[in-house]
């Protein structure tokens, strides 16, 4: 419930940087099948139930899940790499823009986004990966993992992923 909380968070920055009737580039959000997920409508998905209904106005938003080889730090990584080769001009800002990637028992997150064109006409895309049940993930770790435990326990783990896109504006002060 809280990474629906931090991703609605997101997507609040990025609506409050979206602009009435601004002129925004064409983006494209990425088909994230080829790094085994599938789409799912974003009220059946655990950590981002409801997002959809707080994404601002001209907002594109997909959810997907599954599970994969990696962490969902290096699945968020991957769809980083997806977004800015689907939005040639796209800018990595994901420092700015999210949240450092988290790991506890109640939440499992990382965020990454991309400015496409610029503040004043751009769109932002951006993605939040989540870990569908960390409480369970994390309960199976020590209380003194190794890396590889640690790897072990987050590779394979069920994900939910949300990618969305929303109009910039040149209210970022």
């Amino acid at each position: 419930m809280r990474r629906a909380a931090a991703a609605v968070g997101a997507l609040g920055l990025a609506a409050a940087l979206a602009g009435c009737g601004t002129s925004v580039p064409d983006t494209a959000l990425p088909d994230l099948s080829g790094l085994g997920l599938a789409t799912v409508a974003c009220d059946d998905t655990v950590q981002l139930a409801g997002i959809e209904e707080q994404a601002g106005e001209g907002a594109a938003v997909e959810c997907w899940s599954g599970a994969r080889d990696g962490s969902y730090v290096e699945t968020a990584d991957a769809v980083l790499a997806l977004l800015l080769s689907e939005n040639e001009s796209g800018e990595d800002i994901s420092t700015a823009l999210c949240w450092e990637d988290t790991l506890s028992d109640t939440e499992a997150s990382a965020c990454r986004a991309i400015l496409v064109g610029d503040t004043e006409d751009g769109a932002i895309v951006s993605a939040v990966v989540a870990l569908e049940d960390p409480a369970t993930v994390v309960g199976a770790i020590s209380d003194d993992p190794s890396e590889d435990e640690v790897s072990e326990a987050l590779g394979g783990a069920a994900l939910e992923v949300l990618v969305f896109s929303e109009p910039a504006s040149a209210e970022t002060g």
